[in-house]
């Protein structure tokens, strides 16, 4: 009985709210549904593919280099990150909706191609917690939502690994990064975050965001979990823009 009820609840919601294509929003053909990509921008979106730097995830034209040239001089705090898409294109779009126009749904498909790429990434690097990248609380409250919290939720759901949102908390309500460049943002970001939480019982953890741009925000979280305690520490980012 349960069961043809919640078949009723889930048809009724599909007609209200149908499933859309996560890169142009139009609404997906029933085919399409599973892969949560229209058949049209599953052709021009972007994977990040094989050749990315081995320390921040950043697709690389070079493919004898291990390193970008950002990362070479081991600057980072993070011991490695990935990313999905290349924040190209329609792409730019789809974070958009999904950051600011309330498309909460999408993250559900991002999970699922992020589990399909490094779903054995996770699993070898034995991810204990997933920490989403906070907010600021009244920016939050604003918006409605963490873009980050709720791709963290559904890459749990996928995992079952949990996912662990009070531990870290932002202090600070930073400038929007998008508007400085990679020294700005290191000081934007200084102090920004504080730990609210005991994280001692986990030793390896994965932060994850929307998207990377140059990884100071991943960076400045990192720092407060090692600081208290966690071994190791990894990003997984739905975006990330391309190497110039």
């Amino acid at each position: 009985m349960n069961h043809i009820i919640k078949g009723i609840i889930g048809f009724c919601l599909g007609l209200l709210y149908p499933k859309r294509c996560v890169v142009c929003d139009k609404v997906l053909s029933k085919l399409e549904k599973e892969v949560g990509i229209c058949k049209k921008c599953s052709k021009s979106v972007k994977l990040i593919g094989s050749d990315y730097c081995m320390k921040c995830g950043v697709p690389m034209r070079d493919k004898s280099q291990v390193y970008c040239i950002n990362c070479k001089d081991g600057a980072h705090v993070f011991d490695q990150s990935k990313a999905v898409f290349r924040y190209t294109g329609n792409m730019k779009n789809s974070m958009y909706r999904f950051k600011y126009a309330n498309r909460r749904n999408y993250a559900r498909c991002y999970a699922k191609f992020a589990v399909k790429q490094y779903g054995p990434w996770m699993k070898a690097k034995n991810i204990e917690a997933i920490i989403p990248v906070p907010m600021y609380e009244k920016k939050k409250r604003k918006r409605g939502y963490n873009q980050a919290e709720v791709f963290a939720r559904a890459l749990s759901e996928l995992t079952r690994i949990p996912t662990m949102d009070k531990i870290v908390r932002r202090d600070v309500n930073t400038t929007a990064m998008k508007q400085l460049n990679r020294v700005k943002r290191k000081k934007n970001l200084l102090k920004a975050f504080i730990l609210e939480e005991n994280v001692v019982q986990f030793r390896k953890v994965l932060i994850v965001d929307d998207i990377y741009t140059t990884g100071t925000t991943i960076d400045e979280v990192a720092k407060v979990l090692k600081a208290g305690g966690v071994d190791e520490v990894y990003g997984l980012c739905v975006c990330i823009g391309e190497m110039q």
